[in-house]
């Protein structure tokens, strides 16, 4: 099984840019094309062009709260992939947990950041003992490709311990 959010990451880094790209047209419409010169709703221009940053930054904090990642896995094989970077401005590192299915012990999900995030931590048995993995967030996948992803965990997690590991 593969399962990728490319049209997620690509739609969510689309939502940002333009987020971004009307914040300073609208600023800029506000203050260097005179609209808005006037007292409007009782609010002066620069309260109403403190509104709309207020309601952009509650929008970017929401996101960066989030953490939204790439994500691609693959249980194809003998081999269990996860590869992932996070879609957060300045975060460049590209990460990926690479192991034999054998290897594989538990996972476990945590919610965090007022149910806004989920992240996955993954569980390895090495000759040395259990490695923990640090965590991952996958709040950027779609409901059916997380389960899809958690099932697929799951039954390595039974053939596993059916295996006596």
């Amino acid at each position: 099984m593969e399962i990728t959010n490319q049209k997620q990451a690509v739609s969510l880094k689309i939502q940002k840019s333009v987020a971004l790209l009307a914040l300073i047209i609208i600023i800029g419409l506000i203050y260097f094309a005179n609209i808005l010169s006037h007292s409007t709703f009782g609010l002066t221009r620069n309260q109403i062009a403190l509104f709309i940053v207020s309601g952009f930054a509650l929008f970017f904090i929401f996101h960066f709260l989030r953490n939204h990642n790439y994500i691609y896995y693959t249980d194809t094989g003998n081999k269990f992939i996860l590869r992932y970077f996070s879609l957060r401005p300045f975060a460049d590192k590209k990460n990926a947990i690479e192991f034999s299915k054998a290897e594989f012990h538990n996972y476990e999900i945590n919610v965090s950041a007022l149910g806004l995030r989920k992240d996955l931590v993954i569980y390895r048995k090495t000759p040395k003992g259990l490695a923990k993995y640090p965590p991952v967030s996958i709040t950027a996948l779609d409901r059916s490709d997380r389960e899809k992803m958690l099932s697929s965990f799951q039954k390595l997690v039974i053939l596993n311990q059916d295996n006596g590991g």
